[in-house]
């Protein structure tokens, strides 16, 4: 059986209306990232937070609906969790 991957989500920036994380795995290598900031300007673009917008997590910090998202697109393992980090 494959080993089981433990992922944390980080807040890295909220505040502000601007949005930043990451997803990282147990040795703190990033793994993937989003935000809602256009990457030309630096602030928040007017749809918000992609992933949000498409219907993959209701929420900046939808720990269920990121990991169905990251396990659908072969990021994660299907043995994948993931946590919020603190």
């Amino acid at each position: 059986m494959p080993r089981k991957q433990n992922l944390v989500l980080v807040t890295d920036l909220d505040e502000r209306g601007l949005f930043k994380a990451h997803v990282e795995d147990t040795s703190g290598k990033e793994v993937f990232s989003f935000s809602n900031e256009d990457e030309d300007t630096g602030w928040p673009d007017e749809d918000g937070l992609w992933l949000v917008n498409d219907g993959h997590m209701r929420h900046g910090r939808d720990v269920c609906g990121l990991l169905d998202y990251m396990q659908t697109c072969g990021i994660a393992g299907q043995n994948a969790s993931l946590r919020l980090g603190s």
